[in-house]
């Protein structure tokens, strides 16, 4: 009887077998396909020191830890980037042969990583490419309408990434990802995201992750206005701002003689080398304990965001290690569009605001009183005091808000009203 109900087991498992192995292969390519976004994240191996050799030949100025990344020779179209040949030639090839190639001297991973991820990727190379222009186009040419794919995204992805596509800062909003690269999108609506818990939607066919990306496309930006403001928060204190895990370490580029090289934090405040007049060495850190010798961001004032995502990702900056995309995007906008010319607003040598405190006392009154209190004493050192002692840093705060509090940034406001504001702040009683 045993014998029997076992065989019977067999046969009823056997008859599954086909599904079987077709999903665990269909596994094991969504598995390559992440691995093709980042080994690193997704197999929990660290990236080797130094740039890929391949990218070294080539000189091409790329982060070190992304030069061993395949989509970043190969692309996320699987065509090839910075001249680098795409992999388009190797699909449906011998999994077997792929994953020597991977192993071989130009790729050299076979040190790196594991034979099942060697495996999962060259079956991801063989099996799993897409013809992303093709995809794309099919998408925008069916019949389906935006609202069925709304329904798709409210129930799959609502949950992590918000019903308008702005709910996490480890990426940045699915709408503007969607528009200004939408072969990244593609590649992980249909394998997920690297190292992550995101499904991937392979099985639901091109036609449907094409459509998805579509509908991804009609969501909404980041308002301009709240991330430079954001990015002006985390430029004075990113820690706070994010209640994020501190560096154990001093920054590596914070001058190991300057006065608070053993203040940890603080060596990672932007402010701390740039200064609150963004002027660096050339502005109010000149000479005393804040002084590093370090230039300030003026000169990045109207530059490309992502010209300065990279420089803060850069092996000087490091930020790419402790700030997620959104809030890069976000510093990355203040420093474009949010710093304000402090010496046409504030007299360097007697730290004196250009504005009007008649004028001012009344908004102060009725916009800052109910916190900081009508004598501006209801923090723990006077505002009376701090304006006059550091008007660039009182001033930034009026624009950007306090990091992790519920200031509000005043960004919006005229501003010459905010001048006059601080010009009647600083006339407040410094003494307690």
């Amino acid at each position: 009887m045993k014998r029997l109900a076992f065989a019977a087991l067999a046969a009823f498992l056997g008859s599954f077998a086909p599904w079987l192995l077709a999903a665990t292969d269909e596994a094991s390519v969504v598995r390559g396909g992440r691995l093709y976004d980042n080994w690193s994240l997704e197999s929990k191996e660290r990236f080797p020191n130094g740039s890929h050799p391949s990218f070294i030949a080539k000189g091409t100025s790329v982060p070190a830890a992304d030069t061993w990344r395949c989509k970043e020779c190969h692309g996320y179209d699987y065509k090839g980037n910075h001249g680098m040949p795409g992999i388009r030639g190797r699909q449906g090839g011998d999994v077997a042969a792929i994953v020597a190639v991977l192993k071989d001297a130009t790729h050299r991973y076979g040190g790196l990583m594991r034979e099942g991820d060697l495996f999962d990727l060259a079956n991801f190379v063989s099996h799993g490419q897409v013809d992303m222009q093709a995809a794309i186009e099919a998408g925008r040419h069916s019949k389906a309408t935006n609202m069925s794919f709304e329904k798709y995204f409210g129930t799959l992805c609502g949950g992590c990434h918000g019903l308008d596509g702005r709910g996490q800062r480890e990426f940045p909003p699915l709408g503007d990802a969607a528009r200004q690269r939408p072969y990244q999108v593609l590649h992980s609506i249909f394998n997920g995201h690297a190292g992550d818990e995101m499904p991937a939607l392979r099985l639901l066919g091109s036609e449907t992750a094409a459509r998805m990306l579509s509908f991804l496309q009609t969501l909404p930006t980041i308002n301009l206005s709240v991330s430079i403001a954001r990015g002006g928060r985390l430029y004075d204190n990113w820690q706070a701002e994010e209640g994020s895990r501190r560096p154990a370490l001093p920054h590596p580029s914070y001058p190991r003689t300057a006065h608070y090289a053993n203040d940890v934090q603080l060596t990672w405040r932007c402010k701390e080398c740039h200064g609150w007049d963004y002027q660096g060495s050339l502005g109010d850190y000149a000479s005393g304990q804040h002084a590093t010798g370090i230039k300030g961001i003026r000169g990045l004032a109207g530059a490309d965001p992502a010209q300065i995502e990279t420089i803060l990702r850069n092996t000087t900056h490091q930020y790419g290690t402790v700030l997620k995309d959104r809030d890069l995007r976000d510093l990355a906008n203040f420093v474009r569009q949010g710093q304000v010319d402090m010496n046409a607003v504030i007299d360097r040598q007697t730290k004196l605001a250009r504005g009007d405190a008649k004028r001012g006392a009344g908004y102060y009154q009725t916009i800052c009183a109910g916190c900081h209190g009508g004598g501006g004493k209801r923090i723990t050192s006077p505002l009376g005091r701090l304006a006059t002692a550091n008007p660039w840093g009182v001033l930034h705060m009026m624009l950007n808000g306090h990091p992790d509090e519920k200031m509000p940034a005043l960004r919006e406001l005229d501003q010459y009203v905010l001048i006059d504001i601080l010009a009647y702040a600083q006339g407040l009683q410094e003494a307690r």
